[in-house]
């Protein structure tokens, strides 16, 4: 079991490697593939060019939350002469957090020969999603409009987001994030691996 998790993770580890790579060479932060099979440490300018360029990669995804809430709106009153109202659906969906990587400055990367320091954005919830078919209906009595259906379900990925918060899902992001990019930048040879993750808020 402690060598197919071994695999999975380098595998992943794999993966972002190609994901990252290519993007940052073409731009110039990291080396050209060829050149990796050169002698000499990896020749890295530190340009706002760059950085401008490393934004395109946008978002990261590190952690994600899995959630199912039950939504009871309770006794709805209305009008004299209508029937009160009430909605009960279950909510099935996750929370995605990671890094916006379009939030980086020039000052963000500063790399020494052989030594790197990378300043990341704090990790954050970047997504909820709640598909339609992660909505279902248990108790419907009355009338429910669009618009009151529509604000219920904004309150359940309110809901989704609260509870991924509370479960550190933000901590859990950027402990990942912190260990993929020592990783990625250890892969390359760089022997002093710095990444810096302000607190989350």
């Amino acid at each position: 079991m402690k060598k197919i998790l071994s695999l999975l993770q380098l595998a992943a580890l794999l993966a972002i490697l190609l994901l990252l790579y290519g993007p940052l060479a073409k731009i110039g932060l990291l080396p050209p593939l060829p050149s990796l099979f050169h002698s000499g440490p990896p020749q890295i300018e530190d340009t706002p060019v760059i950085v401008q360029q490393v934004k395109n990669i946008a978002q990261m995804f590190t952690q994600t939350f899995y959630d199912e809430i039950v939504y009871d709106t309770g006794v709805m009153r209305t009008p004299l002469f209508q029937a009160n109202k009430r909605l009960i659906f279950i909510a099935k969906g996750e929370v995605i957090a990671g890094f916006d990587l379009s939030e980086l400055s020039e000052k963000s990367v500063i790399r020494r020969e052989r030594s790197i320091v990378v300043k990341l954005p704090p990790a954050r919830v970047l997504d909820v999603v709640i598909n339609p078919s992660g909505f279902e209906t248990f108790i419907e009595e009355g009338e429910i409009t669009f618009e009151e259906t529509k604000k219920f379900h904004e309150d359940a990925r309110r809901i989704f987001e609260r509870n991924a918060r509370q479960k550190g899902i933000l901590r859990n992001s950027a402990a990942q994030g912190r260990a993929m990019f020592e990783k990625f930048f250890r892969l390359l040879g760089f022997e002093t691996v710095d990444i810096i993750i302000p607190a989350s808020r």
